[in-house]
């Protein structure tokens, strides 16, 4: 059955697919001895704690899932730990490791979105000649900004604090166009982060890609003076931005930059032959799927504090 569009699929280790929602986590036979293993407990005692019998809405029969916590009112999977950390993970049910090629997701358009609302690792692949014209379309865009911002007048004395996210308290988003947009007039992979989490853009204290540098960095001073103003001009912007995609038909993905900026880059080193890691390619024919899936999580500024 064909998809309802091609992408490709990098995982961020976001979290989001295993608190995103309720639902359900078929379990196949071995999967319970295998995690219960990697737990160091028995089988009885896993089931007991982690498992539950439910009916699946499809067939009617009585099958195992994984439990969530707080009984589903959270939609979080009861073996993730912090924010993303599967304590299971190398023994994972083969229903975690399918996702997003699941055929429930890949063939139903409403599905599709929600997965990949919730799960900035799917990428649609752009037609070149839409890349071409958001490109156009973002680069007039910024060039509002940047006209803008100079009207605002606000003071910055390079220090480059701003870029170190660890140190000012601080995470870069930015959206899927910005992203493609930056690693297009950046090419080659980004440098690698000078400290976990960081923008790979920013070495030696100053910024390398400029010219590519998304909507937050430009809209982002230390200076006080200016803090409100440019905030709300952020959001006005990026208003502006989604409608862009809107009218392009450009693929909206939201999430943290380093993050997307290192999944694009990868899934462009797989376009180019090198394959391997997390990356994972769809046609309009899928090349994984997961026939026997029901949903199971997710459901489904530019700077944030």
């Amino acid at each position: 059955m064909d998809a309802v569009a091609a992408f490709r699929f990098h995982c961020h280790r976001c979290g989001n697919c295993c608190s995103g929602g309720a639902g359900y986590v078929w379990l196949a036979d071995g999967e319970v001895e295998r995690m219960a293993a990697r737990l160091g407990m028995t089988p009885e005692s896993f089931r007991a704690r982690h498992v539950r019998t439910v009916t699946d809405p499809r067939s009617g029969a009585a099958r195992e899932s994984l439990r969530e916590r707080d009984e589903g009112a959270s939609g979080r999977c009861a073996l993730l730990e912090g924010a993303n950390h599967c304590s299971v993970y190398e023994d994972r049910p083969e229903h975690c490791k399918g996702f997003p090629f699941w055929e429930s997701i890949r063939t139903d358009e409403e599905a599709f979105e929600a997965a990949r609302a919730t799960c900035p690792g799917i990428a649609v692949v752009v037609a070149p000649e839409v890349r071409e014209e958001a490109f156009a379309r973002l680069e007039a865009l910024y060039a509002e900004v940047d006209a803008f911002v100079e009207r605002a007048r606000p003071v910055c004395i390079v220090r480059g604090v701003c870029c170190r996210f660890e140190e000012a308290g601080h995470e870069l988003f930015a959206t899927a166009l910005e992203a493609d947009y930056a690693l297009a007039r950046h090419p080659g992979p980004p440098p690698e982060a000078e400290a976990p989490g960081r923008c790979p853009y920013h070495v030696g204290g100053r910024c390398t890609a400029r010219a590519g540098r998304p909507l937050g960095c430009r809209t982002y001073f230390c200076d006080r003076r200016t803090e409100s103003v440019l905030a709300d001009a952020h959001e006005h912007f990026l208003r502006k931005l989604r409608v862009l995609e809107a009218e392009e038909g450009y693929p909206s993905a939201y999430g943290r930059f380093p993050d997307l900026l290192a999944a694009r880059a990868a899934r462009a080193l797989d376009s180019a032959g090198s394959r391997g890691g997390e990356s994972r390619e769809a046609g309009t024919r899928g090349c994984v799927s997961d026939s026997d899936s029901t949903p199971a999580s997710p459901s489904g500024p530019g700077v944030a504090s």
